[in-house]
C-alpha cells in the first residue's frame, strides 16, 4: 500500500510518520482492497485556533473505484482518527454493496419473459 502524505501548515509535518503508522494500523484488515492512500492536513484559519484542523483521507480501491473523507476537529489527531474513522466505514459498505447480488429490474423481468 502506497502512501502520500502532504501538509501544508508547518505544524503538521513532524507528524508524518505517527500519521503513516496510524494509517497502516487502522486498514491492516484492508490491506487487499487498498491501493494507495492520500492524507492531507490544512488549517482552515491559520493560528487563530478553533475546531480547523482538516484532514482529508482519498483511499485507491483496487476494484471499486476510491474513497474520499474529510474530518474537522481542534488537534491533528483526532482529525486523523476520526477522518480514519469514517473511511473504513465506508471502504467496509463499499465492499459489501459490490458483494451483493444486482437485483433486476421489474421492466428487465418482463421483457426476458416475452
Amino acid at each position: 500500500m502506497h502512501i502520500v502524505f502532504d501538509a501544508k501548515p508547518v505544524e503538521a509535518k513532524p507528524l508524518r510518520d505517527q500519521t503513516v503508522e496510524r494509517l497502516r494500523f487502522a486498514l491492516r484488515r484492508l490491506y487487499t482492497l487498498v491501493n494507495s492512500v492520500r492524507v492531507r492536513f490544512s488549517d482552515l484559519n491559520g493560528p487563530r485556533g478553533g475546531v480547523d484542523k482538516h484532514a482529508h483521507i482519498q483511499l485507491n480501491l483496487l476494484s471499486n473505484g476510491s474513497v474520499v473523507v474529510e474530518a474537522r476537529a481542534t488537534s491533528w489527531r483526532t482529525a486523523l482518527d476520526n477522518a480514519l474513522q469514517r473511511a473504513i466505514t465506508k471502504v467496509l459498505r463499499t465492499r459489501k454493496q459490490a458483494s451483493r447480488p444486482q437485483r433486476k429490474s421489474v421492466r428487465s423481468l418482463v421483457q426476458d419473459s416475452n
